[in-house]
C-alpha cells in the first residue's frame, strides 16, 4: 500500500528529541529520512548505559530512546567540520524535500549549511530549524536543554504541590511539544510548496512552544495581574478532584467530581449518602472550601480498596475515575491499548525484535509502520553515498581516509 509520505525525502542534522522525533513520524508515514551523525560528537541518546549493567558502558545501538525517536531512518556519518563533508551534505540536500535541524542557533550557518546556502542547492527546499529561543532575540545563541526551557516557560513553577517551590517533570516536555509543532509546520510547508512550487524557511523557538501549551493557566496573570495558583492534583472547579491512595503498595486512583449531580452519584456509590446533605459538602463551593477534610474522607474509602475496584465502582456510577498505571500495566494489562495495538514490534539490528510505543497518528487509509531500529552510526553510508549519490568505492574510500566520511 502506498504510504502517506512515500516519495518525500528528509535529511536531518539533529540531536536529542526536538528534531529527531519529526523525522520519526515522517519515516513512519513512508518518507525516506536520512540522519547525519558523527562518531566524534555522538547524540545524547547514543550515550545510553544499561541501568541494570553499568559495567557494560555505553551501548549506542541499544538505547530505547534511540529506538523511540529514530526507528525507520537511514544513518550516515560525516564530520561536518570538514569542507568535503559539507559538500557531500549539500549533494544530499539537493535530493531532498525537507531539511530538519535542531542544533544551537547559528551552528548550521557556521558550517555552511544555513538556509541561504541550501536554497542555492535546491531553490524549493523546506528547511525547519528548531532551537531553544529561535534565531533572534538576546538569548538566541544560548545552548539549551529541556529542563532549561521548562523552567523559563513557567512549567516548573506551575507543576507539583503547593508546598513545593519548584518541581521539574524529569522529562523533556519542551522537546516533545516542539517536535509536534514542528511536524505540523513542515506538513503545512509541504502543502504550500505543492500549491505554489516554493519552499520556505521555518524557524521555531522551543521556549515559545512551551509557553503556548500552558497559555490557559497564564490567563490569570494576563487578566487579573496575579500569579496562577499552584494546585497540585486539585482543581478550582471540581471537588473531590485528586489522586487518592488505594489498597496495596504504591496504588492510586484519580477521581474527579465536577458538579452536584456527580457528587450525589459519588456519595451513593461509596455508601455514604449522608455526605450529600452535609453542609460542608452540599454544594461545589462548600466542597472547595472544605477540600482538605473532603480529601481525607475520600481517601478513607479508597484506602481499603484496590485501585481497580475504586475505578470500576465509580465509573459504573457515572463518576470519572481512573487507575494510575505504570509501564507494566500499560503493556500487559491495559485492554484499551491492547485492543488498538498501540505497542509495536519493531525489527532491531542488534536484538532481533523489540517492543516500542506506537506512533498514534491513526491514519486508517494509509496506516504507517516503523522501520528497523538499532542502526549504528554510519550504518547506511554505502546506500546513501554509493546508491543515492552514485559515488564509486574509490571515491568513498578517499573521503573516509580524508576524514570527511566516518565509518560505521
Amino acid at each position: 500500500m502506498l504510504q502517506a509520505l512515500e516519495g518525500v525525502r528528509v535529511i536531518e542534522f539533529s540531536a536529542g528529541m526536538a528534531g529527531p522525533w519529526i523525522g520519526r513520524f515522517m519515516a513512519y508515514c513512508g518518507a525516506e529520512v536520512i540522519r547525519v551523525e558523527s562518531a566524534n560528537h555522538p547524540d545524547v541518546t547514543r550515550q545510553y548505559v544499561p541501568p541494570w549493567a553499568p559495567e557494560m558502558g555505553t551501548q549506542p545501538q541499544l538505547s530505547p530512546w534511540f529506538t523511540d525517536w529514530n526507528a525507520g531512518k537511514r544513518f550516515i556519518a560525516l564530520d561536518l567540520t570538514q569542507p568535503k563533508a559539507v559538500e557531500l551534505a549539500k549533494r544530499i540536500v539537493a535530493m531532498c524535500d525537507v531539511v530538519v535541524e535542531n542544533y544551537r542557533s547559528g551552528v548550521v550557518d557556521k558550517l555552511g549549511l544555513g538556509y541561504p546556502e541550501l536554497r542555492r542547492v535546491r531553490p524549493d527546499i523546506i528547511m525547519f530549524s528548531s532551537s531553544g529561543y529561535g534565531d533572534s532575540g538576546p538569548y538566541n545563541r544560548y545552548v539549551t536543554w529541556g529542563p532549561n526551557i521548562e523552567a523559563l516557560a513557567g512549567l516548573s513553577k506551575l507543576s507539583g504541590f503547593p508546598e513545593r517551590e519548584c518541581t521539574m517533570t524529569q522529562y523533556a516536555y519542551p522537546d516533545a511539544s516542539s517536535a509536534l509543532h514542528g511536524l505540523f509546520a513542515v506538513m503545512c510547508a509541504l502543502d504550500y510548496r505543492r500549491r505554489t512550487g516554493q519552499g520556505q524557511y521555518i524557524n521555531l523557538s522551543q521556549l515559545e512552544t512551551t509557553v503556548s501549551v500552558i497559555g490557559h493557566v497564564m490567563m490569570d496573570q494576563l487578566a487579573h495581574g496575579r500569579e496562577p495558583q499552584k494546585l497540585g492534583n486539585r482543581s478550582l472547579h471540581a471537588a473531590p478532584h485528586g489522586c487518592y491512595r488505594c489498597k496495596g503498595e504504591d496504588s492510586w486512583c484519580v477521581i474527579a467530581v465536577s458538579d452536584d449531580s456527580e457528587w450525589e452519584s459519588f456519595c451513593n456509590a461509596v455508601g455514604e449518602p449522608e455526605w450529600i446533605g452535609d453542609p460542608r459538602f452540599a454544594t461545589l463551593s462548600s466542597r472547595l472550601e472544605d477540600v482538605n477534610e473532603l480529601d481525607q474522607l475520600v481517601e478513607s474509602w479508597t484506602a481499603s480498596r484496590t485501585a481497580s475496584e475504586v475505578m470500576t465502582t465509580l465509573q459504573e456510577a457515572g463518576v470519572a475515575a481512573g487507575v494510575v498505571q505504570n509501564a507494566e500495566d500499560q503493556m500487559h494489562r491495559d485492554p484499551q491499548l491492547a485492543a488498538r495495538g498501540f505497542f509495536e514490534e519493531i525489527e532491531h539490528l542488534k536484538k532481533g525484535k523489540v517492543i516500542a510505543t506506537g506512533i498514534p497518528l491513526g491514519l486508517t487509509g494509509t496506516p504507517g509502520r516503523s522501520g528497523r531500529a538499532g542502526a549504528a552510526v554510519g550504518q547506511d553510508n554505502e546506500y546513501v553515498f554509493g546508491r543515492l549519490l552514485g559515488m564509486s568505492p574509490n571515491e568513498i574510500r578517499e573521503l573516509v581516509e580524508a576524514g570527511a566520511i566516518e565509518t560505521a
